[in-house]
């Protein structure tokens, strides 16, 4: 049972990680690609204006470290409480 949490847990802290480390150029992809998405299609807002798009990529960063942080926490709480 233990080597199951532990090879559950290592993936999950590597994506956390990823996740942190990579923000900016998820983001960026992201809001790259929500951009196009929203000027190609007519049942979309218009893209953002440059203000707005700082704003998302700010928010949009900080939500991928969240989520990296989150799957890190989650990793570290199998592992502890396997030990416990």
């Amino acid at each position: 049972m233990t080597i199951w949490i532990f090879a559950l847990a290592i993936p999950v802290a590597l994506v956390g990680v990823a996740l942190i480390y990579w923000s900016k150029v998820l983001s960026e992809n992201y809001n790259a690609w929500t951009t196009r998405l929203r000027s190609n299609s007519k049942f979309f807002k218009h893209p953002p204006n440059p203000q707005m798009a700082q704003s998302n990529y700010r928010i949009t960063v900080n939500l991928f470290r969240i989520c990296g942080a989150a799957l890190i926490a989650i990793a570290v709480w199998q592992v502890v409480a396997l030990f416990r």
